[in-house]
């Protein structure tokens, strides 16, 4: 990267968040997911894995304070480990796995210093199958596996209609075993477009956090209602081959990247960005940004599928 060494210090002390999708693949073929059912119709294939130096030399630039792994399957990526050891010792990191692959090696080259949480996502209508036969006694197995070398685990399941009503068997079983766990409202795709009835809203809410409820409360609004957010300032959204984003719902509303983290000139917004799509916005970036109400003098440039 181009710039003084006061340059690079205040890039990398201002980028709080990254989130990492390591890849699109994944050895799972949730009906709740659209990447994979986007695959699995041949509407796009996922990008072959950049090396490991690579990001390495990108992430290691970058410095965030927190690094969010996710996908896809992280772990289909060959040498994740090797990123996970080569990052500088002030990058904390989260993890989100389906927990199919093995743990040994992970947990041998892994320290769970480095780690602050292992989201272990239980996908019932994959586990247990022929093609992938982990039950979930395996599935338990495996998390306690980590939890006992010092991990912090959280299982997550998708509230996908057909199996909502399972919840609080599920919820007993893992919490019976000292396991964290929560929900996330299934959000609807147009593959298996579906919108959950009141009485469903109702019994899904305890279940819940209330980080979580924007596919359960999201209603477009009558009226546009801006606000200013720090994604770009202080977060990013990444993918596998390095484009960067604010967040995961501008990519997928057409807009352009801020950049490629690959490129030597990448730099972070100086300035907090109106937006208009609030209302949408996906947990996994919501809980990582900073949003205010505009002021009259703010200059409300919105970031457009032309921007």
């Amino acid at each position: 990267m181009t710039g003084t060494a006061s340059d690079l210090q205040s890039l990398a002390s201002s980028l709080r968040s990254a989130i990492w999708w390591t890849t699109m693949a994944c050895n799972f073929k949730c009906k709740y997911c659209w990447e994979v059912q986007a695959q699995e119709r041949g509407e796009f294939k996922p990008l072959p894995f950049r090396p490991a130096q690579d990001w390495l030399e990108a992430w290691n630039r970058l410095r965030p304070q927190l690094l969010d792994i996710t996908g896809g399957e992280p772990f289909l990526m060959p040498d994740l480990l090797d990123v996970l050891t080569g990052l500088d010792p002030a990058i904390r990191v989260a993890i989100t796995s389906n927990l199919s692959h093995p743990l040994l090696e992970f947990v041998k080259r892994v320290s769970p210093e480095r780690v602050i949480n292992v989201t272990a996502s239980f996908h019932p209508m994959e586990n247990g199958t022929r093609t992938h036969p982990m039950n979930p006694e395996v599935f338990v197995g495996r998390c306690l596996f980590l939890q006992n070398h010092g991990f912090n685990v959280t299982v997550n399941v998708v509230a996908w209609p057909e199996q909502m009503y399972l919840i609080p068997a599920w919820a007993e079983m893992f919490r019976s075993h000292g396991l964290r766990f929560h929900v996330d409202p299934y959000s609807s795709i147009a593959y298996y477009p579906y919108e959950y009835s009141e009485a469903e809203r109702r019994f899904l809410e305890p279940w819940i956090w209330e980080n979580r409820r924007t596919g359960l409360e999201s209603v477009k609004p009558d009226v546009p209602h801006t606000v200013l957010c720090s994604g770009g300032v202080d977060h990013i959204n990444v993918q596998p081959d390095g484009s960067a984003w604010r967040c995961i719902l501008e990519r997928q509303l057409g807009i352009l990247p801020l950049g490629n983290v690959f490129e030597p000139g990448f730099r972070l917004l100086s300035y907090f960005s109106p937006c208009m799509e609030s209302w949408q916005c996906p947990a996994c970036d919501r809980d990582k940004v900073v949003v205010s109400q505009p002021h009259g003098g703010d200059d409300l440039h919105l970031r457009t599928p032309q921007d």
